[in-house]
């Protein structure tokens, strides 16, 4: 795997996110370039996807915990209802552990 330096310089403040939930992020990023199905999707989604699947590598944990919440933060930027989001992230995560 190859994370690039930018993925570390993206986040303003470098203890939102420990290295650990960083690698898993970017691991959910290659993961999606990869999906025949999940390849293309707009840059909003690929960023809520490569947290949810960086969170389903991580397992339990305050980093999963960290990149479920980078998820939904990202879904209510879009203006979405904060039921909605939980809801959209629920779904999102069973639907990408049934794909991988």
């Amino acid at each position: 795997m190859t994370v690039f330096a930018e993925a570390f310089a993206r986040d303003a403040d470098p203890d939102d996110f420990s290295l650990r939930a960083i690698i898993a992020h970017e691991r959910g990023h290659q993961l999606i370039a990869r999906h025949p199905f999940l390849a293309g999707v707009s840059l909003a989604a690929e960023e809520v996807l490569a947290s949810i699947l960086g969170a389903i590598v991580l397992g339990a944990g305050s980093d999963r915990d960290a990149l479920l919440a980078k998820a939904t933060a990202e879904v209510l930027a879009g203006g979405t209802p904060p039921d909605d989001a939980v809801r959209l992230i629920g779904d999102l995560w069973d639907a990408l552990e049934e794909l991988s």
